[in-house]
């Protein structure tokens, strides 16, 4: 590794080390999301073999739900990839090398710091533009799919609640999603309480006015009036239950879903009003809070990787996996106080973001100034727990 000095910097050296991070970096993004959409494809390959769905529209579905865990993964990857580069470097004496040659871990920490700023813009970006227009785009995408393939939507033997003021049970449903067998349905729409059962049924939706019939075959109707608290039951052959638009997806829009003006202007009308929107405002919170992590791990990863681990790369994959854990629990927590005003949703949404500065800048300035026990990085702490926690398990 040859250093050359120009002024304040090392280009060569700023380049090798960003190299070293960028590239576990790309893999952990990569991994880590596939590993979250796998989640899904369960799902949505039984939409495709079964319920005629085409592939085209799945594909248009993991397109818009990828940003949501894209925003996610950012973070955890930056810290995978200061973790593997830095433990890459540690392992064939290059960090002891440097800093032989007078270069501070101050000044090794400003590229991978720089990387880390660029996934914070970026992270940003997605939360504030990208994560709304998806998850909009997304809730468009399934209402066209249950309008004009209802069935894909329905599980069998399961009482569904896809459409608003309907309750659905399904006993069977056709291979190519076209009949539905043995229906139940709860009709809690109207002013009566209607429970209507079918032998068989079809949904068809209406390309003209956007609305889906759900006709029934052989069935009865079994009704009963609030106020008189009369019953009465109706044999049909033939029945039609037409089902609106706005039944089948309502109009109001979540939190997620909105652009950053619309959100303001919801979170402004809340407070005005006297009720405030605390999803809202804890969404709002989400966005300022959650980028910032990526800048917070690329410190936390710079002490913990001058050890090399004893289990190797895999070793310290684990402990990326497990302190993004700790950190998603902690957001989870503030968003619950958030989401019940239990907290202001910037103070709630922050407390993450809190415990992992202190402890990624404490245990940062005493490695760079060398101020551990016997040349002992604070880092040791958390690699002793994982070296005692992998004897206990054999003699277990």
């Amino acid at each position: 590794m040859q250093l050359k000095h120009r002024g304040w910097g090392f280009a060569t050296l700023d380049r090798y080390v960003a190299r070293e991070v960028i590239e576990p970096f790309v893999l952990g993004v990569t991994l880590l999301t596939f590993a979250l959409v796998t989640g899904r494809l369960l799902k949505l390959t039984e939409m495709v073999v079964n319920h005629g769905v085409k592939l085209t529209e799945v594909l248009a579905v993991i397109g818009y739900v990828m940003p949501g865990f894209l925003e996610l993964t950012f973070p955890m990857a930056i810290l995978l990839g200061v973790l593997l580069g830095f433990g890459r470097m540690s392992g064939d004496r290059e960090m002891i090398a440097a800093r032989a040659c007078g270069v501070s871990l101050y000044r090794l920490a400003i590229p991978v710091m720089l990387v880390a700023l660029a996934v914070y813009l970026c992270s940003t970006w997605f939360a504030f533009s990208i994560r709304p227009w998806a998850n909009s785009s997304l809730d468009d995408t399934l209402h066209d799919l249950a309008r004009t393939r209802a069935a894909a939507g329905l599980k069998e033997k399961v009482f569904n609640g896809n459409f608003e003021g309907l309750v659905l049970y399904v006993d069977h449903i056709d291979e190519d999603g076209s009949g539905l067998r043995g229906v139940l349905i709860s009709d809690a729409r109207g002013t009566d309480q209607n429970t209507i059962i079918a032998s068989h049924g079809v949904l068809a939706p209406d390309e003209g006015t956007g609305a889906l019939t759900l006709r029934l075959y052989n069935g009865s109707v079994f009704g009963a009036d609030p106020k008189t608290e009369a019953s009465h039951i109706t044999n049909f052959k033939v029945y039609d239950i037409t089902i609106a638009p706005d039944e089948i997806a309502p109009s109001v829009r979540d939190p997620n879903e909105m652009s950053y003006p619309e959100l303001r202007d919801v979170i402004a009308k809340g407070r005005a009003s006297g009720k405030p929107d605390h999803i809202a405002e804890a969404e709002l919170a989400r966005k300022y809070m959650v980028p910032v992590a990526s800048l917070l791990f690329a410190m936390l990863g710079i002490s913990l990787g001058l050890k090399p681990a004893r289990g190797g790369q895999s070793e310290r994959f684990g402990v990326a996996v497990a302190l993004f854990f700790v950190y998603y629990s902690l957001m989870r927590i503030g968003q619950t106080f958030a989401e019940r005003g239990v907290l202001n949703a910037f103070v709630a949404m922050a407390i993450p973001n809190v415990v992992f500065a202190a402890l990624a800048i404490w245990m940062f300035m005493r490695s760079a100034e060398d101020l551990g026990d016997q040349g002992r990085s604070p880092g040791d702490l958390i690699w002793d727990l994982i070296d005692r926690f992998g004897r206990s398990r054999p003699a277990a």
